[in-house]
């Protein structure tokens, strides 16, 4: 019998059977189609379920006029999925809906379709004050625990009705409760005002430091509170019942509630997404209701709120006088923000909203009786609608920084992914190639919350799994051939803790979602 010169075939032929080192071999054409439909299956796995580069479709509903000189704005609407747009004058309103609302009943919104409002909510409670005054039933300088008797003796029951409405009561911008839960709620992509009943917003604030020098401090908490005492003031039972009875039922805003219970969300409600395409959480819960963590309203309706401030009919208009200062330039009334025009020319009266996955804008030219709103089912500000149609201003980009670390996101998740590929040529065991695996995979994770995806979609996020998909291929075929054990000979002591730290990495990015 004839030793062979050769030996067999292999994969990572490194050492000959006499144990001279054997020039390395090229990719055998197995390898290559093993990349090659990785890579194929990766971008179209990307590209199917992976995040999504959000921009605003060529659905249209309502007037074309109105939509075109949404779309011509300078600068760019990526990160928006759709948007509904109104223009109010003394003649009425002009509507507009851009983009693909809801991927599962595609078309543009219309002048009715349900978006959720957050904080121009807080223009709700402003006027619910100011006609609470005009009843009689409160005054400005009235202390919180006149009407929250439960406050009694404590710093929040000190602070006044006015205080809490301009920002400046000295209280935190939400209570222990809430603020325990938004970091949670990030974290884990969940409601943070579900657990804050009316009953634990009193008792958070009964237990909240207030301090007079804080100056002005968005409050989320403090105008909950004054929206909590109004309706004590009016015997009205509950924030709900006092904002039909006083403001949308007058005006006929039929379709603008608030939602103390997530069984209280209209049902026709378009969703709301992240950045990266994932459906951002509904909020819902009743101790923050005045301050807006879960109104749901349409451009009509906001339309109506809109012209009847113009007008001088809504209810409450009082609010829109400015009662103090708020930063330079810049005050407030009851809700209702003054501040410089977009354009540069006059003053404007408005307010901004946000929730999860729901940016709104609401703006009024009292001199010129003109207002402007966009409401937007994604995180992009809304702001950039209005100011741009305003004065022409390019919507502005994703800033530098964020770009710079989105892209810098996807670096990272392609170099785990290429180190995973290129080691598997030569790993002599499974448990290096695992803890490999174990720290791509925390690199995908990362890169589907935080990538680029304001600019690209998800086949970019496949073109990162690639490397990782060819691996485990090139694993597969090695030990079919020549089965490798799981411990290297070497050093196997590094390689479960660098494998537990990647788990570790990867659950927590999880979280992220």
């Amino acid at each position: 019998m004839t030793t062979p010169s050769t030996s067999p075939t292999s994969l990572d032929p490194e050492v000959r059977p006499n144990g001279s080192e054997a020039p390395r071999r090229r990719p055998t054409r197995t390898i290559l189609a093993v990349i090659g439909a990785a890579a194929v299956v990766g971008i179209a796995l990307g590209a199917a379920i992976g995040p999504q580069h959000q921009t605003v479709s060529a659905s249209t509903a309502g007037d074309a006029g109105l939509a075109d000189r949404i779309r011509s704005l300078p600068g760019s609407l990526d990160s928006f999925r759709s948007l509904s747009v109104a223009e109010i004058g003394p003649d009425g309103a002009v509507f507009a809906g851009l983009g693909d609302a809801d991927p599962g009943a595609p078309g543009a919104p219309t002048a009715d379709t349900v978006f959720e409002l957050g904080s121009i909510t807080k223009t709700f409670t402003g006027a619910l004050f100011a006609e609470a005054i005009e009843r009689g039933e409160v005054s400005a300088d009235d202390a919180l625990a006149e009407h929250l008797p439960e406050l009694e003796g404590t710093p929040a029951g000190d602070v006044t009705l006015a205080s809490l409405s301009q920002h400046t009561s000295g209280l935190p911008g939400l209570g222990a409760t809430a603020a325990d839960a938004a970091v949670t709620g990030v974290l884990l992509n969940e409601n943070p005002y579900a657990t804050t009943t009316t009953e634990q917003l009193i008792a958070d604030a009964a237990v909240a430091p207030v301090d007079p020098d804080q100056g002005s401090l968005y409050s989320n908490f403090a105008v909950s509170l004054l929206g909590t005492a109004l309706v004590e003031a009016a015997d009205a039972g509950d924030y709900a019942t006092l904002l039909e009875e006083r403001i949308t039922g007058p005006l006929g805003m039929d379709d603008t509630v608030v939602a103390a219970t997530a069984d209280e969300v209209p049902a026709d409600a378009v969703p709301g997404f992240l950045i990266n395409g994932v459906r951002a959480p509904r909020w819902s819960g009743e101790g923050y209701l005045p301050a807006g963590s879960s109104t749901f309203t349409t451009a009509a309706d906001l339309a109506l709120w809109a012209q009847a401030n113009l007008d001088g009919t809504a209810p409450g208009a009082a609010a829109l006088e400015p009662t103090a200062p708020m930063g330079e330039g810049t005050e407030i009334g009851w809700g209702w923000i003054t501040s410089p025009s977009f354009s540069g020319e006059g003053l404007q009266t408005w307010h901004n909203g946000g929730t999860a996955g729901f940016r709104t804008m609401l703006t009024l030219d009292r001199e010129a009786g003109t207002a402007f709103l966009a409401l937007s089912n994604t995180a992009a500000p809304a702001d950039y609608i209005a100011m741009s149609y305003a004065s022409g201003a390019p919507i502005p980009a994703v800033d530098a920084p964020t770009a710079t670390v989105a892209w810098g996101v996807f670096g990272l998740a392609l170099l785990l992914g290429l180190i995973v590929l290129l080691r598997s040529f030569r790993v002599k065991a499974l448990l290096p190639s695992v803890s490999d695996l174990i720290w791509a995979t925390f690199g995908l994770l990362l890169l589907w919350h935080s990538g680029p995806w304001f600019a690209v979609g998800g086949w970019l996020w496949g073109l990162a799994l690639a490397p990782a998909l060819a691996a485990i291929g090139v694993l597969v075929l090695r030990a079919s051939r020549t089965p490798l054990p799981f411990l290297p000979r070497r050093r196997a002591w590094l390689w479960w803790p660098v494998a537990v730290i990647g788990a570790a990495l990867a659950v927590g990015v999880t979280f992220l979602w």
